[in-house]
């Protein structure tokens, strides 16, 4: 969370990114600016280094510095690679004063699945979804994790559990049992609902056959995000969500959310 202090906003940004290919990167970092949107001058800027990157693995990073004002920025995350410019986005925000109350930004990290048994002579497979949680905001009694194996759009299965605290800053597992048709491929839709609000949600990239998964034998596999959801400071680790940024060659991406003081309002950037 953003908070204000006098005339200055602690400005907390995540970066996520992805490196598909089959070899490893070069030494990266990322540059943080924010503008003011009507002269597009400099306000502030951050510079943090996120090391290099294996081949098909993935990471995020948060950075963390004080905006000079509030009301509209602009908001410039930019990938360099051995020191050259590979990718960058831009998000216009609205900054404003701290809201009271409590705010829930629960944010998937990643999908955990094991396959537990087959059962009715191998026409079902029970296997558990174990989405990985990270609570951005304040202190959350309930949320609901819904799961949803999808075979296509006619053929969906449906599970859900509650994960019953959720402290701020930490994350946690949130795990649903299924038994489902063996034979099938899915594609998994992950949903996050708190006090009945939609907060984040995300798909697996790829069908997954679940009758070749190894027996309690966990396999983590990487999140798309259906939404963007807010953001805040969350450890480096080599999996997220991402989404493909159009027009990139190098296939490295960055997609940068922001929360400021409780508010948040994204616009369309106008090009």
């Amino acid at each position: 969370m953003s908070t204000s202090t006098d005339e200055e906003f602690k400005l907390k940004v995540t970066a996520y990114v992805q490196n598909p290919q089959n070899t490893d990167t070069g030494s990266l970092f990322i540059k943080i600016k924010t503008k003011d949107p009507y002269t597009n001058l400099i306000t502030a800027e951050h510079t943090e280094s996120i090391g290099y990157l294996k081949a098909n693995s993935q990471t995020y990073k948060a950075l963390s510095f004080s905006v000079p004002k509030s009301g509209e920025q602009l908001v410039q995350v930019e990938l360099f690679e051995d020191n050259n410019l590979v990718d960058d986005h831009t998000t216009q925000v609205q900054l404003e004063q701290e809201t009271t109350g409590s705010v829930s930004n629960v944010i998937l990290t990643d999908l955990m699945i094991e396959t537990i048994q087959t059962t009715n002579y191998g026409e079902n497979i029970i296997f558990e979804a174990s989405p990985g949680l990270y609570n951005l905001g304040e202190e959350t009694n309930k949320v609901t994790v819904v799961v949803t194996a999808v075979v296509d759009e006619y053929t969906r299965y449906t599970g859900s559990a509650i994960v019953p605290n959720m402290e701020q800053s930490k994350k946690t597992r949130g795990t649903v049992r299924m038994t489902v048709p063996a034979d099938e491929s899915y594609s998994f839709e992950i949903d996050i609902v708190v006090d009945g609000q939609l907060i984040s949600s995300a798909k697996t990239s790829r069908s997954i056959k679940l009758h070749d998964l190894k027996l309690e034998m966990p396999t983590t596999y990487v999140l798309l995000e259906s939404e963007a959801p807010v953001e805040d400071e969350i450890p480096v680790e080599d999996e997220s969500a991402d989404e493909p940024a159009s027009g990139f060659e190098l296939p490295i991406l960055v997609i940068s959310m922001l929360f400021a003081a409780g508010a948040l309002r994204m616009k369309d950037r106008k090009e």
